[in-house]
């Protein structure tokens, strides 16, 4: 289980799993001997009450991320079966087998799906830069001016942080602008090929949701003064 930790704790520990998730090799530092290397067989599973616990993007290809129902909470019962049965002998052999013999030959495993989970995880971990690319998708996709960019740019970002993260996910290039007799070319920062898709499945999500809650009934609630008791208060 990991322990919950401080944002900036939490942004070091991200940047450590994804060496450790994803390297072929890691560097083993014992006490008092030299370091050492070593192929990393590693396959982790993380478990935490917490609801967000890793950060994840919107390109991520490492974590899939499931959430246990709450239909057993407080079903005590229920729970020591299970405990009952773990700690008999044969519990990890007999669940060994099973997975071995499970048929997974239809499965792309390089295909990690997006639960509903996930999503949530993701929507809370998103960066300013990710929410701006998001906000203008179609100009980044056709080519958004870098001046532009600039002056939209996150209030929480420097102009450096802005530009060295934009450039991450958006190729640089330099044109005429349409339209323009000016003969000097301009700088435009468009999306990455490889990533449009990804955030055009991201901006048809948030528009699904903005319309959900379009269609949210209000009509009903009771406005009521501040000195008295009831479910809504007049503000």
């Amino acid at each position: 289980e990991l322990n919950l930790v401080g944002m900036r704790k939490k942004k070091k520990r991200n940047n450590a799993l994804k060496s450790v998730i994803t390297d072929d090799v890691q560097r083993i530092n014992e006490k008092f001997v030299a370091r050492r290397y070593s192929q990393n067989v590693a396959n982790l599973i993380f478990i935490s009450n917490s609801y967000c616990l890793v950060k994840i993007e919107a390109t991520d290809r490492r974590y899939l991320v499931c959430q246990t129902p709450d239909a057993h909470r407080h079903n005590f019962e229920h729970f020591d079966k299970i405990h009952y049965a773990i700690k008999q002998a044969d519990f990890y052999d007999n669940l060994l087998t099973f997975f071995m013999k499970r048929d997974i030959s239809q499965a792309n495993l390089q295909v990690i799906p997006m639960t509903d989970a996930k999503k949530n995880i993701w929507k809370v971990s998103k960066s300013p830069v990710e929410n701006f690319v998001v906000k203008y998708l179609k100009q980044l996709k056709q080519g958004m001016e870098c001046n532009q960019a600039l002056d939209y740019k996150p209030k929480e970002l420097t102009e450096f942080q802005f530009k060295a993260q934009l450039k991450a996910i958006c190729d640089y290039e330099r044109k005429y602008a349409p339209k323009s007799s000016c003969t000097k070319k301009i700088g435009y920062y468009k999306l990455k090929p490889g990533l449009v898709q990804d955030y055009e499945s991201i901006k048809d999500e948030e528009n699904e949701i903005n319309d959900d809650d379009d269609e949210e009934d209000y009509t009903n609630i009771k406005i009521i003064p501040n000195n008295q008791d009831g479910d809504v208060i007049n503000q």
